[in-house]
């Protein structure tokens, strides 16, 4: 008899094809409300007018996605900003120029692979 490693008993794959965004946040809070630990392998984004875009995070690096989801948790990313750059390096414990490089990095990457997942969105006039 075989058995599972430890990894692959904590590990739950879940996909999600949903209408509105709100309710991929809904499931995230639950399972935020049950303490599981949550990351997004890949994001679908679906306009009605146009085809589907696949977005893929596997090109960001672990402190790429690490420096991400804390700024996107604490509020940086909102308008306006619920925290600063000092205060994120300060939690991630580097300089402000490190985690404004590792964002300004992980965004680079993001918006590329958009660009490139559907070309002809960007070569339309």
């Amino acid at each position: 008899m075989t058995t599972p490693t430890d990894d692959a008993v904590d590990r739950l794959r879940i996909s999600m094809v949903v209408s509105e965004i709100e309710s991929a946040h809904e499931v995230l809070a639950c399972l935020k409300d049950v303490d599981a630990t949550v990351h997004s392998e890949t994001v679908m984004v679906n306009n009605p007018t146009r085809s589907p875009v696949q977005l893929t995070v596997d090109d960001l690096t672990a402190k790429q996605w690490q420096a991400l989801e804390l700024a996107y948790q604490r509020g940086y990313y909102e308008t306006p900003r619920e925290t600063d750059l000092s205060t994120l390096a300060a939690e991630l414990d580097i300089s402000k120029s490190a985690v404004s490089q590792r964002l300004r990095g992980a965004e680079a990457t993001l918006i590329e692979s958009v660009m490139h997942a559907n070309q002809q969105w960007v070569d339309e006039p």
